[in-house]
């Protein structure tokens, strides 16, 4: 049950006390410190908004400060690529190593596994891990790139029991969503925004005529008192933070 203030921040009256942090400065603030352990959140938004980079410094900042182990699951570009534009954004992975790992899509499949046995054993390799290793949290990069490599027969029915798999996993997962430039367009295709706990969306907003911002908000955090508001997201100095929306009318 949510209670809703005057500012349009929610609160709910179940309130999970172990969270994850994002590692975005400024931004845990607004949605009750992080992240409730445990939950499905999509990260949602068009091309060059960053998605990738926000929870990759999700599970590296994690593995750093607090020794959580992730695993980052890319299926669109190779490990080699990923973790050299993740070094180029101050992210060292020799720094998190054993902590920290990526499986790119030939990690996983080979050509006798396509479909869903592709998914079968993603599943497996993905228990074996927790089970071996211990696992704290998991990015899958990127949904619409899990829907064509398992061959989705029936998307609504199938992610349903993927995202309950992901629940009994019992680790906080973060799914990469890419959006359409259509203001209307849901944050899922296929219902996904209702089947997640959470959803972080991240835009590029016009600024006047010639300038671009980056733009971040927490659509909906279950069991979290959390700002609806859009804030502008900022890297710099190899870490993210936000401010308040600096205004549409400013001239950089």
């Amino acid at each position: 049950m949510y209670l809703v203030h005057g500012d349009g921040v929610h609160d709910d009256i179940c309130k999970p006390t172990k969270r994850i942090k994002t590692y975005i400065e400024g931004f845990d603030e607004y949605i009750d410190g992080g992240i409730p352990q445990g939950y499905v959140v999509l990260v949602a938004g068009t091309s060059g908004t960053m998605k990738s980079s926000i929870t990759y410094n999700i599970l590296y900042n994690n593995a750093l400060d607090k020794g959580l182990k992730g695993v980052y699951v890319s299926l669109e570009q190779n490990i080699a690529s990923l973790l050299d534009h993740m070094h180029g954004l101050g992210m060292n992975s020799e720094l998190v190593k054993g902590k920290v790992e990526i499986w790119d899509l030939g990690s996983i499949r080979t050509d006798q596994f396509v479909g869903e046995l592709w998914l079968n054993v993603f599943k497996r390799d993905v228990m074996a891990y927790k089970e071996k290793h211990g696992l704290d949290m998991l990015v899958l990069d990127s949904l619409p790139a899990l829907e064509l490599v398992a061959g989705f027969k029936n998307p609504r029915i199938d992610y349903f029991y993927f995202f309950e798999w992901l629940r009994e996993l019992d680790i906080t997962c973060f799914l990469i969503a890419e959006m359409s430039n259509d203001p209307l367009s849901a944050y899922g295709k296929h219902d996904e925004d209702f089947l997640s706990d959470g959803i972080i969306h991240v835009k590029m907003e016009k600024i006047g005529d010639v300038n671009i911002q980056r733009r971040i908000r927490c659509v909906k955090m279950r069991a979290t008192n959390h700002s609806p508001n859009y804030y502008t997201l900022l890297f710099s100095d190899s870490k993210f933070q936000v401010t308040k929306v600096i205004s549409d009318t400013i001239d950089f």
